[in-house]
């Protein structure tokens, strides 16, 4: 069964070019290819100032990513996610 879910994550500021387009192509081919599911939007949001400092950031950029996927998919996103302590400070995954 699938659902409709919007990911939410912020990268620090100085995240390099050639790391974003690692974690990116990890998040696509996990939804593409291995769960032949399809993304609707993957996009930069914004650019913003944070609350409070998360690992010495200060500001973060906030990407935003729907897809219509399993569960199964979102668990997996959720451990990539996670892993990548040094590419995304913060997340959030809702089922719309």
């Amino acid at each position: 069964m699938t659902n409709l879910y919007e990911v939410l994550f912020i990268v620090p500021t100085t995240i390099s070019e050639e790391d974003f387009s690692e974690l990116s192509s990890k998040l696509k081919d996990t939804i593409e290819k291995k769960h032949s599911s399809e993304i609707s939007k993957f996009e930069k949001w914004a650019e913003r100032k944070l609350a409070y400092s998360i690992n010495n950031n200060q500001n973060g950029v906030y990407h935003i990513l729907e897809t219509k996927c399993s569960a199964e998919a979102i668990k997996e996103i959720e451990g990539i996610l996670s892993f990548e302590k040094t590419k995304v400070l913060r997340f959030l995954i809702d089922k719309l």
